[in-house]
């Protein structure tokens, strides 16, 4: 007996309410904005890094599902793609994106790790993620308080975590509003 493929429902329906890439856009400024605010979450701030990370990443995905071909063009032209055939599928996107935005590229690599344990595709060998320890409190009328922040090294170079994903959100932010899928300016806080 050959069991038949189930029909799948609409991705709003196994995605808790995510319809497009505006509504995960609007997801990962959420994670930022969290993430940005509270240096005192302990481990439960890595666990949110890795989710900002993965979301910044699969915005790819939910941009290559709902482009429609005038919006491919504009997508084309902003990541001045050259190859003949332009970002006409999912690899194709995700190749110029990686491409276009060094942030963006290292959530790729953190997503892939993160997600299939041993990375095997876009790996980078160099990227690290690891806490530091700060001085939290500079009031001089208290001793400092230690607090942890996440970095990202790549290539020999440290960067803040939260500014690799300030400048992910960005990228999307500038990308999504010339396609007018946002406005420009949405993230909160800003």
């Amino acid at each position: 007996m050959k069991i038949p493929a189930p029909k799948f429902p609409k991705r709003v329906q196994q995605s808790f309410s995510i319809q497009n890439a505006a509504h995960l856009f609007g997801k990962l400024s959420y994670e930022i904005h969290h993430f940005t605010k509270d240096h005192s979450l302990g481990a439960a701030s890595g666990y949110l890094a890795l989710n900002i990370a993965m979301t910044a990443w699969h915005m790819v995905d939910w941009l290559n599902a709902d482009m429609d071909d005038n919006q491919r063009n504009i997508v084309n032209n902003f990541l001045k793609y050259k190859d003949k055939k332009g970002v006409s599928g999912l690899g194709n996107l995700a190749s110029a994106v990686a491409g276009a935005c060094n942030a963006l590229r290292m959530c790729q690599v953190i997503t892939n790790a993160g997600k299939h344990v041993k990375v095997t595709r876009n790996a980078n060998p160099s990227l690290i993620t690891r806490p530091k320890s700060i001085k939290s409190n500079q009031d001089k009328k208290f001793p400092p308080e230690l607090s942890q922040i996440w970095v990202i090294v790549c290539d020999g170079k440290e960067y803040l975590a939260e500014d690799v994903f300030r400048e992910a959100v960005r990228f999307w932010e500038v990308l999504l509003s010339r396609l007018g899928i946002i406005e420009d300016r949405y993230i909160a806080g800003e």
